[in-house]
């Protein structure tokens, strides 16, 4: 019997919503399962789309899938209504699995949670729940989470990105021929440039675009039922449809919207302050719920601006600390943990829990203090009692996050020799234990946050575990440090760097590279 929100007895957390608690993880579970086994609100409310490719997928595991172009020149909600994702849909709420979404159905097959619940009991997807049970999975539907990138221009060009999301390494390829490592040997990958055609990637900003301009139309009403709005790029700031969306939350404003996007913060100063003077009206008014900036760095320093070649990394600090000093706008730095990131990710550690110290509120204990007797607490610092008046919507304004690189593979930090994890992955990790805030204490939000240490926990465990396999002989270990000795030394050649003068603590673990490489050529492989 299929069963209602009502049916099921939820944990409430304080802001007497459904709370996201491991019973009520299992209870979703329960309620999905009452459709069909396959059922996940996902499909029905979250969307990413690619519209400077044409691409969509709803619920970010399934790889994207075209747009046909008839649909929407039809009808511009086939954007989040494809006749592919109806068909998944449908298959959905009549007890199937879409092959799409095998990436949950692996791990429930493993008797483990999939992202199936976890998505499904955010408060955008869950309230929809009896909505979408009793629909008809053939209708179009409006996303309550919506995820865009509207092209791929960009002014960096990262070392593990590629022509698919940058506009530089479009022109890197077409100035310099694509990247191929272990050439003339029984193991030659084409790192980049291998697409065909690399102009016919993504829609240029100043041509016509079907899809964009499908959006537009779609957009006022898919716009009355959005929760959370992310721009993703490329580099957003440098796309007019971006100050565009920003315009439109001014002109018609949505309390209940969190509005999210994604910056590299590298724009020229006059977009830089174009983006600010629209951010300021935003955070400080009620035309939203608040606002997030999600913006990437992975190293230290000079090492950073090796990583992300058009980085200029004091202009990334001074224009972070200068989001931060605004208040009311949550900035989380997403490092696309690489190996290497590895020796330098200290630094960028002991960054952020200064600026924490320096600017996020303290809404407990010292915090209430301060307000009952009238002293500042945070002396000499901005007391929290102001603090808290600017960061009305976040209760913290800096977070970190660290996705775990798998691709490019010779990128990986699996790869690394035994001296760069016990010198610098495992001081980093003690680091960042040693200054997590455990319970609600003295300063809370000044220190690390529990589930920040336990992903980064888990990325070292990897590549603690993975150097057992570091022995004689090993083929993928052989493989990718070939390839990454031969990925350094093109970027050398291509951006006129030294690899050994940026990363002079890598010099063991290059020779090893060097000597795997020569392996390869020996065909001892």
């Amino acid at each position: 019997m299929k069963k209602k929100l009502a049916d099921i007895q939820w944990d409430i957390g304080y802001d007497k919503k459904v709370a996201r608690t491991g019973p009520n993880v299992d209870r979703t579970k329960e309620l999905l399962d009452s459709t069909g086994c396959g059922f996940c609100l996902a499909k029905f409310t979250q969307v990413t789309m690619h519209l400077g490719t044409g691409m969509t997928h709803a619920c970010h595991h399934p790889v994207p899938h075209k747009i046909p172009l008839d649909e929407i020149e039809k009808n511009p909600a086939a954007l989040f209504n494809t006749s592919h994702l109806k068909e998944a849909r449908r298959q959905m709420v009549t007890g199937e699995r879409p092959s799409e979404c095998d990436y949950c159905w692996r791990i429930e097959d493993n008797n483990s949670p999939s992202d199936r619940f976890y998505k499904s009991l955010e408060p955008w997807a869950l309230e929809k729940h009896d909505e979408i049970q009793a629909a008809d999975p053939n209708q179009d539907f409006f996303p309550s989470y919506l995820e865009v990138d509207f092209s791929n221009v960009c002014n960096f060009k990262c070392v593990y990105c590629g022509p698919e999301f940058s506009s530089k390494w479009v022109e890197e390829l077409k100035q310099n021929g694509p990247v191929k490592l272990l050439e003339n040997t029984d193991h030659v990958l084409w790192a980049q440039g291998w697409q065909k055609d690399l102009d016919s990637l993504s829609y240029r900003n100043n041509e016509f675009n079907p899809y964009i301009d499908a959006f537009w139309k779609w957009w006022p009403e898919a716009y009355k039922h959005l929760h959370v709005y992310r721009i993703t790029g490329g580099e957003p700031l440098l796309s007019k449809e971006t100050y565009r969306s920003m315009d439109w939350f001014i002109e018609n404003p949505n309390p209940n919207l969190e509005f999210s996007i994604n910056t590299n913060m590298g724009v020229p100063d006059k977009l830089w302050d174009r983006f600010i003077e629209r951010a300021t009206v935003l955070s400080s008014g009620n035309y939203i719920k608040k606002l997030t900036i999600f913006t990437s760095v992975d190293a230290w320093g000079e090492r950073a601006e090796y990583l992300r070649p058009g980085l200029d990394f004091e202009k990334f600090r001074q224009r972070y600390e200068q989001i931060m000093a605004m208040g009311n706008i949550r900035i989380t730095t997403m490092v696309t943990f690489n190996i290497l990131s590895i020796s330098s990710i200290q630094k960028l550690f002991e960054w952020q829990l200064e600026l924490r110290k320096k600017y996020n509120p303290n809404p407990v204990v010292a915090g209430l203090w301060e307000k009952e007797t009238g002293f500042n607490f945070a002396y000499p610092g901005e007391s929290y009692t102001d603090r808290d008046k600017k960061t009305k919507s976040h209760p913290s304004i800096n977070g970190i996050d660290l996705p775990y690189l798998r691709s490019p593979s010779f990128l990986d930090a699996q790869w690394a020799s035994k001296d760069l994890i016990q010198e610098y992955l495992l001081p980093s990790i003690n680091y960042m234990a040693d200054h997590t805030t455990q319970t609600k204490t003295w300063k809370m939000h000044h220190a690390f946050e529990e589930f920040e240490l336990e992903k980064f926990k888990r990325v070292c465990l990897n590549i603690a575990y993975n150097s057992r396999n570091d022995l004689e002989g090993n083929r993928d270990f052989t493989l990718n440090r070939a390839r990454f000795y031969d990925f350094v030394n093109d970027l050398d050649r291509r951006y006129g760097t030294n690899f050994l003068e940026v990363y002079p603590e890598y010099t063991e673990f290059y020779n090893i590279c060097k000597e795997m490489k020569q392996k390869v050529v020996n065909k001892d492989v």
